[in-house]
């Protein structure tokens, strides 16, 4: 393949890439729209009780092995 048929052949791929990213995109609108159709946004805090934090999880405590 000569110079002139890379290039031709990369455009065509760009040109490609580009559509079908694009319609990729419309696809993913179209179903979050429908989602929220359904469920709602979500939005504001998690429900449930809030995450439970380890402090200083590597102390002698939390690494021996149960014996």
């Amino acid at each position: 393949m000569n110079g002139i048929g890379i290039i031709v052949l990369t455009v065509i791929i760009a040109i490609l890439t580009a559509i079908i990213t694009l319609v990729w995109w419309k696809v993913g609108d179209q179903w979050a729209d429908e989602e929220y159709k359904k469920f709602g946004h979500g939005g504001g805090a998690p429900k449930g009780p809030p995450p439970t934090v380890i402090e200083d999880f590597d102390s002698e405590t939390s690494t021996k092995s149960a014996e």
